[in-house]
């Protein structure tokens, strides 16, 4: 799991807020594949209504200025954003996400979750990550920070029991299919910066092997 303390501006989170609040809504069960219909209740900003691209603009903005997530994942896809309001009573249950999405289809390798709502305005509503070990992680994070997880992990979203949960969720396709390899990826692109830092002439044999690395497995 990646946690991004900082993808959208308090000015972004403000007007996605807004914008929330004034929208067009769906049920969410709309957006469920197969048996993840029967457990999952929220609504959803309607891809109908037409400022939905206004929120769609903002999402993108900060997805392309986070670095930390690009060196992370090397998305090379996205999905059209999903725009949730969870009011009492409404959660997810246990689910994993579609394995393909979209027109053309796109492969989802990565899931987001972005947070709107300040934490202390609802009770519940925390993103519960299964782990292999049979744990679980709780995450509900501050308004304009976001999680990106493996689309593999079991997760749910437990029940709001007062206040209002409000999050964007989207999901990724990866240049890289095996998560192993985007993790080699990741760690030799955190290494050539911190070589570029030391300035000790070995940034550029690094950029090199990383380069040749990318290039022999990308779309793999």
């Amino acid at each position: 799991m990646l946690a991004i303390p900082d993808l959208l501006l308090p000015a972004e989170v403000a007007e996605m807020n807004r914008l929330m609040d004034v929208a067009e809504y769906d049920d969410g069960r709309a957006t469920a594949a197969g048996m993840a219909a029967t457990v999952k209740a929220n609504r959803q900003v309607s891809r109908r209504w037409p400022q939905v691209t206004a929120l769609d603009a903002i999402l993108d903005g900060a997805l392309r200025r986070c670095r930390s997530f690009r060196d992370s994942f090397s998305p090379s896809a996205c999905s059209p954003p999903i725009y949730a309001r969870y009011s009492p009573g409404d959660g997810y249950g246990p689910h994993v996400d579609a394995v393909m999405a979209g027109m053309p289809p796109m492969r989802q390798d990565i899931s987001m979750t972005v947070f709107l709502a300040a934490p202390d305005s609802y009770t519940g509503g925390e993103l519960c990550l299964h782990e292999p070990d049979g744990g679980r992680r709780l995450v509900k994070l501050d308004p304009g920070q976001a999680c990106a997880y493996s689309t593999t992990c079991v997760h749910e979203v437990l029940p709001v029991t007062a206040g209002e949960r409000r999050v964007a969720v989207l999901w990724f396709q990866s240049f890289y299919r095996d998560p192993e390899l985007r993790s080699i990826v990741a760690d030799l692109r955190r290494c050539v910066e911190a070589a570029r830092t030391a300035s000790d002439g070995q940034s550029l044999e690094i950029a090199k092997v990383l380069a040749n690395l990318e290039r022999k497995f990308i779309g793999t």
